[in-house]
């Protein structure tokens, strides 16, 4: 891009409808969302993004602002219609300020905002060229436009239910209150304080040896029909850590959303039914649990109107999504397996120092990197840092390996592609169980950690006994081939 083109970009950048654009973006982060948060406002820092990106593409990567557009708005489709394409934004984002991109096709309306960037672009293209000096104006507050958003509030939270005669009440941090007199199949607003502390057990009115009780941390209600001398689970949801990380909030300007567990329940007794009882469930931010008379549990979430209802419980599975720590852990077991199975080929004998040296850069500078993302403008330098220890550690391990290549057996070419498919092994092994974990099953987080550890060390032991065997053969073996 010439000096030329750049004042171009400038101008472009600077254009009214372009810090419009940008003004735009900051009222509506920093005060419309908080005042009214909903689609409209949602949709509205969509429109002066696109509108306000590609001028701050162009410039930043010294490319055609016709190729800017086409790249801000491929980068837009792919991020809300996928995924892993809002997951991938997420991670970037994050570099600069925490952020969290959520994937809704509904925000491709918005699109049409890249056709006024081009009118702009078009229309300061015919005029002269802003001077670069002028970028120590309107770049800044661009860019400050574009990572500066405002403090994401957590979302609201169960904390506490009691029964006021005919009524269910539940009461929330950040929802008030909400009472049902109908069993909990509909919610109206209701402006009472607490009448007390919050009940981890309650039995049914009249009937003391039937009762109920929360576990503490878990999505998990237990029953008693003897008083309280033996209990079996009535309800239980093992997903907590999977919806801990969906009510996550990724703003540390923000508060944090409360652990998703049972917090508190109440017994109402239904008159004129001997032994008819509901049980309300207060969950934290997942909402809340529902038994109705028959004796079957539905479970409720937050609705946007107000109260609760069925279709507003987050879901319990996202096949791919919510694993990106997961996914690192991965790529990082892979890198491990490669290393052992190069170090067994002769690298660690050859180059102990540099091979041990290099081999710890490379692992422990992902993790590095891994830690700097979610720390703000901060960890940019962290990131840096870990980036460099990862160079520094793959130069040192290449150059170990290049030492031994050609002046042993170990080095041949099925050796090499046995280390790379116990790499992939390793890494499918790793990630198979927590892709499990992201559509249903198994349920239990514990469970995918056990299975990814049998299914990532079993083909590092098999490479491990392969070779161990064809260097030291049994007595009457041939050396294995």
């Amino acid at each position: 891009m010439t000096m030329r083109s750049s004042g171009h970009t400038l101008a472009w950048l600077g254009h009214p409808v372009t810090m419009l654009a940008v003004a735009l973006l900051l009222l509506n982060d920093h005060l419309l969302k908080g005042l009214w948060p909903g689609p409209i406002t949602g949709k509205l820092s969509d429109l002066a993004g696109l509108t306000m990106a590609p001028p701050l593409l162009a410039l930043l990567l010294r490319c055609p602002p016709p190729l800017a557009i086409l790249t801000t708005g491929t980068l837009f489709t792919l991020m809300k219609t996928t995924t892993i394409g809002a997951e991938t934004a997420s991670w970037l984002w994050s570099l600069f300020i925490p952020s969290r991109v959520v994937a809704d096709p509904t925000d491709l309306i918005a699109l049409p905002a890249l056709g006024l960037a081009w009118l702009t672009w078009r229309q300061t293209a015919r005029r002269p060229p802003v001077r670069l000096p002028h970028a120590v104006l309107i770049v800044p507050v661009a860019l400050f436009a574009a990572t500066a958003t405002s403090p994401v509030q957590p979302p609201p939270s169960a904390t506490a239910v009691e029964v006021h005669g005919a009524a269910v009440v539940v009461y929330g941090e950040g929802a008030g209150g909400y009472a049902s007199v109908d069993g909990g199949a509909t919610w109206r607003e209701w402006n009472g304080p607490p009448a007390g502390a919050e009940q981890s057990a309650a039995c049914v009115q009249g009937d003391h040896q039937h009762c109920y009780r929360i576990v503490p941390g878990l999505l998990r209600v237990d029953e008693s029909t003897n008083g309280g001398r033996t209990w079996t689970t009535a309800w239980r949801l093992p997903r907590e850590k999977w919806l801990d990380r969906g009510f996550r909030n990724p703003d540390p300007l923000g508060l944090d959303a409360d652990p998703v567990g049972s917090r508190a329940l109440a017994v109402q007794t239904v008159p004129g039914e001997v032994g008819a009882h509901i049980v309300v469930v207060a969950n934290g931010p997942d909402g809340i649990a529902v038994r109705d008379v028959s004796g079957h549990w539905r479970r409720l979430g937050f609705a946007p109107d107000g109260g609760f209802t069925a279709e507003a419980a987050a879901p319990l599975t996202d096949p791919g999504g919510r694993i990106g720590e997961e996914v690192w852990a991965a790529a990082l077991a892979a890198l491990a397996a490669l290393l052992i199975g190069i170090g067994v080929d002769g690298c660690w004998r050859k180059s102990p120092v540099i091979f041990t040296i290099g081999s710890v850069l490379l692992l422990t500078g992902p993790l590095v990197v891994a830690l700097s993302i979610g720390s703000g403008p901060s960890g940019i330098s962290t990131f840096i840092v870990g980036a460099l220890m990862a160079l520094a550690g793959g130069i040192m391990v290449l150059a170990a390996w290049t030492s031994v290549r050609g002046s042993t057996q170990a080095t041949e070419e099925a050796s090499r592609g046995r280390n790379a498919l116990v790499a992939l092994l390793t890494f499918g092994g790793t990630l198979l169980p927590f892709l499990g974990w992201s559509a249903g099953w198994p349920a239990p987080y514990g469970l995918a950690i056990v299975l990814a550890m049998i299914l990532a060390v079993t083909p590092n032991v098999w490479m491990i006994a392969r070779k161990v065997r064809r260097n030291h053969p049994a007595k009457g073996e041939g050396p294995a081939e």
